[in-house]
């Protein structure tokens, strides 16, 4: 059902993920719109990038609004001739930054180089970024660095983050907003504060567009596709505006079944209802609106 609403938001324009973290801090890898690095070389980098951000169990596996970004410049190259073949030798200059994408507020960087040699310039390059040592030291204490950094800044700016995401809320644009308090570590004091405001920023945005929903849900009504129609319709607020259109069609529903599956269909229902269960929805649908946003931007491009 999930999947179904927020297929639905996307195509109304209301995008919602990163996700609310379930504990600490967490950093995705990202990389410029305009790398020149091929797509199996971007893949090396990427993987020896998550092996510096896991040895410090920060290693993020989604988009996210906290970014690990190698920038990468050729420092020096020349070719060899021997032989039959040319070698081409290559030593780069990566520029390793830890930074929220949302603010553009930067918590470290770091330098690294590295040479490498191959029968072409983008063999020389592959070369070097394998010789990365992905597990020394240096790379440890930058990322524990920018962790407590990270930290540091969301204790800081908890009201001012929950004011901005409010005021782009206003603007309707609930998924830049939710994409901005997504990435708040759920382990802070903060956090509960920060989870009321994407709450009620969903709820806004949910309400916003019942009127879609409820298309979507009687859409799979008239398919008899029942359940999907059941939850769709289970999802849309009791205090928006086609709230009794959502009723009638789960009483319309429950006449459409044979009794046996009327009251499955009615625990179902009552479950999806609970707090717990419709807390729990929320962060997974606030996840997949921030994710999709991520993804939508142009200056940064995520390999996953």
């Amino acid at each position: 059902m999930k999947k179904l609403f927020i297929l639905l938001l996307l195509s109304v324009g209301c995008i919602c993920s990163n996700r609310a973290q379930t504990g600490d801090v967490y950093i995705s890898v990202a990389m410029t719109n305009d790398c020149t690095l091929d797509s199996n070389t971007k893949s090396i980098l990427k993987n020896k990038l998550l092996q510096i951000l896991s040895s410090q169990g920060v290693a993020g596996t989604e988009c996210g609004a906290i970014i690990m970004v190698p920038e990468t410049n050729v420092s020096n190259s020349n070719t060899i001739h021997g032989g039959m073949r040319q070698i081409y030798s290559v030593e780069l200059a990566i520029t390793l930054t830890i930074r929220n994408m949302m603010t553009n507020t930067v918590f470290a960087t770091i330098q690294v180089s590295s040479k490498g040699e191959g029968y072409s310039d983008s063999d020389a390059k592959r070369s070097a970024i394998n010789k990365i040592n992905a597990s020394a030291a240096e790379y440890a204490r930058f990322v524990a660095s920018a962790k407590q950094k990270i930290t540091d800044y969301y204790n800081a700016n908890t009201a001012a983050l929950i004011a901005k995401a409010n005021t782009l809320a206003s603007q309707q644009r609930y998924d830049e907003a939710l994409a901005l308090l997504s990435s708040y570590p759920e382990s802070l004091a903060g956090y509960a504060d920060v989870s009321k405001a994407m709450s009620a920023i969903f709820k806004q945005c949910q309400t916003q567009y019942c009127n879609q929903i409820l298309l979507s849900a009687q859409a799979a009504y008239a398919k008899q596709d029942y359940a999907a129609a059941a939850e769709l319709a289970s999802m849309i607020d009791a205090q928006s505006n086609c709230a009794a259109q959502a009723k009638d069609l789960l009483a319309d529903i429950k006449r459409a079944t044979d009794k046996q599956y009327s009251d499955m269909l009615e625990m179902e229902k009552e479950e999806i209802r609970s707090k717990e269960r419709i807390q729990s929805a929320q962060m997974e649908a606030i996840k997949d609106i921030a994710t999709a946003y991520f993804e939508r931007q142009t200056e940064y491009v995520f390999f996953w």
